[in-house]
């Protein structure tokens, strides 16, 4: 007998097919391995062009107004440039961030960035348009704003942030989810077994920065941003006044009033951005080709774990090697305490973020584990830049590191001079045939 003849499937059944299978998939697509996509070399020229543009107002390559009307650069670059394009930026390139505990009485958002920069004078942004306590300049000096003797306003935060060096960022942002949560909950619970060496330090715990979405964030001081791609527009918006979609530009804290004509930015040119710095070569670990150099830096390494530096700052997660951090939030106690406020939509008292939901909230002591890799050639240190050396950033821990830098002070001052030879092998990558030698010179 012959085989019965097959039908087509009809447009109905079709149809029905699609509407099971995209739901199914949006549900699995998350739970498998991320990993950074090839990036030709002429989408990395591209993007590399447009990280490197320097930005005007009313700009050819923008569909909108271009640079500002408020902004804190006028290039990518201009900020991430400590060793070649992409690199960390000076003290002197922080970005001001405030902070307000009550509704601001003009409207005004309380949270966001007072800019540097405008243009025109009729849009410059000042502290006191913050709070009438502050002066009327767009920002103040770095040693005022640490000062531990200044007094505190329960109603207000002003602090900086530091620009972060960009090297390896697209293999974080291939990092797992799974990767992330396992160390987590790795750390938790070695933190209460006696005998490991975590156990000295049981308040030594981190925790994943969860979104309000559920996804796990990776970028950012407060790990505010789940993908490098929402990283670089929010970049864009707040730093060159450069709206794109999905991320409006900053309005100036003065003219609340200002209307953006049209989106500066399209999804394609942001994307070839993200894709330029997702090409970046991670940092390496370059160990001296002197015999008693490379000793010295090995013995460093071995008291780096010893004394419990890489509980936390983790030497490889998942798939990446040498990236010396979990992605985790940590809270560094109290001298290092900061409210959020950078890159989010104005948020809601009490001080909040919302990109978090509300029991995820970042603490103001809590940051991200800034990986260490390339941290040879990225100073100065901490969320703010406070620490010109590596040694001042380890006293500086605080808090779930009070441990470790009770540790570390004990240590002989050869033993400390080993740990310091050790982070002085992670050194950023030759970009452009640049490398900066500035964080060498500030160590040694």
């Amino acid at each position: 007998m012959a085989a019965a003849s097959r039908k087509p499937l009809s447009w109905g059944w079709i149809a029905v097919l699609f509407l099971v299978l995209v739901p199914a998939w949006k549900g699995i697509e998350p739970l498998l391995p991320r990993g950074p996509q090839p990036v030709s070399e002429q989408v990395r020229a591209q993007g590399r062009e447009l990280f490197t543009h320097r930005w005007t107002e009313r700009d050819p390559l923008t569909g909108g107004d271009g640079l500002g009307p408020v902004y804190n650069a006028s290039s990518c670059v201009e900020c991430h440039s400590q060793g070649g394009a992409g690199g960390g930026g000076p003290a002197d390139k922080n970005v001001t961030v405030y902070s307000l505990a009550k509704p601001h009485p003009k409207g005004l958002p309380q949270s966001g960035v007072v800019h540097q920069m405008a243009i025109s004078r009729a849009f410059q942004e000042t502290l006191n348009q913050v709070h009438p306590s502050l002066p009327a300049q767009p920002s103040l000096p770095l040693k005022v704003l640490t000062d531990r003797s200044r007094p505190r306003s329960a109603d207000l935060s002003i602090t900086e942030r530091n620009t972060p060096a960009l090297f390896g960022d697209g293999q974080i942002d291939a990092i797992s989810n799974d990767a992330i949560v396992t160390h987590q909950r790795e750390l938790s619970t070695a933190a209460r077994l006696v005998g490991f060496s975590r156990a000295r330090d049981s308040q030594v715990r981190g925790r994943v920065a969860r979104l309000a979405d559920g996804r796990i964030g990776r970028f950012g001081w407060k790990l505010e941003f789940a993908t490098l791609g929402e990283f670089v527009k929010a970049a864009c918006a707040n730093e060159l006044g450069l709206s794109n979609p999905g991320r409006p530009q900053a309005t100036p804290l003065g003219r609340p009033e200002y209307k953006a004509n049209g989106v500066d930015l399209t999804d394609e040119q942001c994307g070839l951005m993200a894709d330029f710095i997702q090409a970046l070569p991670p940092p390496l670990e370059t160990v001296p080709a002197d015999p008693r150099l490379a000793s010295e830096a090995r013995a460093g390494k071995s008291l780096f774990r010893a004394i419990g530096c890489a509980d936390c700052h983790v030497e490889s997660l998942g798939t990446v090697k040498g990236l010396y951090s979990d992605l985790l939030l940590h809270d560094m106690g109290t001298d290092l305490e900061a409210q959020a406020g950078y890159g989010g939509p104005p948020s809601l008292a009490p001080i909040r973020d919302d990109k978090f939901e509300d029991s995820q909230q970042p603490s103001p002591g809590e940051w991200r584990t800034a990986p260490l890799w390339g941290v040879a050639d990225s100073a100065p240190y901490l969320h703010d830049g406070r620490a010109a050396t590596l040694e001042r950033a380890i006293e500086s821990h605080g808090g779930e590191a009070t441990g470790v830098t009770g540790r570390y002070a004990a240590l002989s001052v050869a033993e400390k001079q080993t740990i310091l030879a050790f982070l002085m092998t992670l050194r950023a990558p030759a970009v452009d045939g640049v490398r900066s030698d500035s964080a060498n010179l500030a160590a040694r």
